[in-house]
């Protein structure tokens, strides 16, 4: 006799339908058999029948009248899909959302703009600054008066230290 063999956890698992009698044939032999073998098995199947013996001895409680609606109730209840927009917090996200997305839409806008007025349209401004040495010296260029002097002048070197300077 082998005291030490142990029910599987499967086995183990199958003790209540066992002791109801409510194991099929093969798996309740299984069970006999290491009953007759082991001790300890023996043991297990002991103290489960004990528990279950001290469990008939306790007073039978009885159900509240109304327990089988309200539990059916509360499955009806745990059946209905869950939904975001039925939350308390959901109106306010929907606000601060719609609130979000306006301040965006109205940088994005400015900024678009700001980059259309810069980039696109031209800066009148922009040729003056360009020309500004022309302009100051312009009273120069209109004593002189014709191009030619000016050709005439370059070929004779006169503007050569002006360059170097």
């Amino acid at each position: 006799m082998e005291k030490t063999v142990r029910l599987t956890a499967d086995q183990r698992e199958d003790l209540v339908a066992y002791l109801d009698g409510e194991l099929p044939d093969d798996k309740a032999h299984q069970i006999d058999e290491i009953i007759a073998r082991s001790e300890v098995a023996r043991h297990e199947v002991e103290a489960l029948a004990r528990t279950f013996e001290l469990l008939d001895i306790l007073p039978a409680m009885r159900a509240a009248d109304d327990f089988a609606s309200k539990t059916l109730t509360n499955l009806k209840v745990m059946e209905q899909p869950f939904s975001l927009t039925d939350q308390w917090w959901f109106r306010y996200f929907k606000r601060a959302l719609k609130i979000g997305v306006w301040i965006i839409s109205l940088v994005l806008c400015g900024w678009l703009g700001f980059q259309t007025t810069r980039n696109w349209i031209p800066d009148h401004n922009a040729d003056v600054l360009r020309d500004l040495p022309v302009i100051e010296n312009l009273d120069r260029y209109e004593e002189i008066g014709d191009i030619n002097l000016l050709k005439e002048m370059k070929r004779n070197g006169l503007f050569d230290d002006a360059q170097e300077k």
